[in-house]
Parts: C-alpha cells; sequence; structure tokens
C-alpha cells in the first residue's frame, strides 16, 4: 500500500488526460522529480501546479510533498514485474501451480498499493454505522459479495446480498442514507448495477463501489471507491486473480469492522459458532 511507484503506474487509467500526462512524466523522471519543486514540475511538464495537486489527490497522496516522499521511500519495496506468466495448452501442474500464484500474489499487492488506507478506513466506519448494508453484484460479482454477507452476519450486522436485477432496484427503492450500497463489478460497466446505484444515489444512499483500476460508469456513482488490480488477459488464470484480490479487501473491511466492535464481535462469533455446532452432532 506504501508504493507510490506502483499506484502511480497502476493509477495512470483513473487519471483525466493532463492529470496522466504528469503522471507518465512522473514515472519517467522519478530520480530527477524527487528533487523538484511543484513549480519546476509543472514547467517541465508543461502543465500547472493545480494540475499536479488534482493528480496528487486523484491517486490519494496528500499532495506533491507527499508524493515525493513516497516515491523516494517506495525502492524498499518489490514488486513482481512480469505479467507475461500464461498457462499454454500443454502445461503442467507445476506449471499450472506457479501461474495461479504469481498473478494471484500479483494482484493481491497491487490491489493493496493503490487502495488508500485512510479511505479505507472511512469506509470500514461507513459499513459499521449503516443501519443496512446491501451487497449487489451480478454473476461472480455476486458470489464475492455473497462471502462478505456471510462474514458480517456471523457478528450481527444487518445485510444482505442481492444477486437479481428486479431485486436490486427494489431494494435501491427503499434505500435511505442511513444505508449501503456496496457494489461489485470487476469491469464497472454492468448495466443492472448502473440501474440500481442511478436509483439508490437518488435516495440518498451511501455507495461504495468496487471495480479495476480504470476509468468506468460505477465510479461515477460512488461516494467511497476500491480498485482492483489485475491483468486480465487469459481467463484460465488472470481472470482468477481478480477474485482473489477482492476477497482480500473484503478481508481486510471484515476484520476492520470486527474489530471496531471487538468485545460485540467476539460474543457473536461464539453465539453463531455455538449454533453451527450444535446441529451438527
Amino acid at each position: 500500500m506504501e508504493n507510490s511507484i506502483e499506484r502511480l503506474r497502476s493509477g495512470i487509467e483513473l487519471l483525466k488526460p493532463a492529470e496522466r500526462n504528469v503522471a507518465l512524466y512522473i514515472l519517467n523522471h522519478l530520480d530527477d522529480v524527487i528533487h523538484m519543486s511543484i513549480a519546476v514540475l509543472a514547467e517541465r511538464a508543461k502543465t500547472s501546479e493545480a494540475t499536479i495537486i488534482r493528480m496528487c489527490r486523484a491517486l490519494n497522496f496528500s499532495g506533491f510533498k507527499d508524493l515525493k516522499l513516497s516515491i523516494a521511500k517506495a525502492s524498499t519495496i518489490k514488486v513482481q514485474q512480469n505479467h507475461n506468466f500464461e498457462l499454454e495448452k500443454d502445461s503442467t501442474i507445476l506449471q499450472m501451480i506457479q501461474t495461479i500464484e504469481k498473478h494471484n500474489i500479483d494482484a493481491i499487492q497491487r490491489t493493496l498499493m493503490i487502495n488508500d488506507e485512510r479511505e479505507l478506513e472511512k469506509i470500514i466506519h461507513q459499513i459499521n454505522n449503516a443501519r443496512k448494508i446491501i451487497f449487489i453484484g451480478i454473476g461472480a460479482s455476486a458470489i464475492v459479495a455473497q462471502d462478505f454477507e456471510h462474514k458480517l452476519k456471523r457478528i450481527n450486522k444487518n445485510c444482505e446480498t442481492i444477486f437479481d436485477s428486479h431485486g436490486q432496484l427494489i431494494a435501491a427503492t427503499h434505500a435511505t442514507n442511513e444505508d449501503v450500497i456496496f457494489a461489485i463489478s470487476y469491469s464497472g460497466e454492468t448495466k443492472e448495477i448502473i440501474n440500481a446505484l442511478t436509483v439508490a444515489k437518488g435516495n440518498g444512499a451511501t455507495i461504495i463501489t468496487m471495480t479495476q483500476n480504470k476509468r468506468n460508469t460505477l465510479q461515477s456513482f460512488a461516494d467511497y471507491a476500491l480498485y482492483i488490480v489485475s491483468y486480465e488477459a487469459d481467463i484460465r488464470s488472470s481472470a482468477t486473480a481478480s477474485r482473489i484480490a477482492q476477497l482480500t479487501l473484503i478481508d481486510i473491511l471484515y476484520t476492520g469492522i470486527a474489530t471496531l466492535n471487538y468485545e460485540n464481535s467476539i460474543i457473536a462469533l461464539n453465539r453463531t459458532l455455538d449454533a453451527i455446532k450444535s446441529f451438527s452432532r
């Protein structure tokens, strides 16, 4: 999460064109930029200081100074750079193991780097304080949503996952400003989810989205946005990595929420476990 260089690389697609040009300049002149003032960078990159500040904030840096300090520290973190590992028709079991391992580790590391811990903390508090949390997703995204629902119900949170488009619209219609709609769509362009968020936004519900780290329609509805970094080059391996990255973020959010209510969470978890055990004998 601390690697600013990776945050720049991964977040470029989220930036507006002028901001993207600044990010590209920085990535191409890393050693020089850490010694520049914002005025010098603006001149060298042929942009304005305001654009640089907007770029920094868009990538969850507090400002240009914060970006420079982060770049200086980034060399201590090493991340897998090879995105070309893929499975072939005659791949061995060992090759499958190694390829999937690399994709999953790569996706998790890059996802954690681009999601700012301050944003995660805000999301944890929003979910914790919500009257109800409604998870929406279609297909594989719905399975990820259901995992989060399952975890939160174990600590007695009021939540549900809705898979079908009509149910999502009904829930969005009755959502209020006390509720959270947590929408998951890797592409960020799932029509059914967009329709539901349009309704929920009009009712004042808090919107949290989890999408790929490229500009997409779902993000335009978000009060809080989470990003998944995964190179979906081949459905045989990369497509599984985005799911692992999503589940990792969900585990972080769940742990944060449970920790906020530590004593009550322990009581709720023990009651849940006792109930399950009593019918498993």
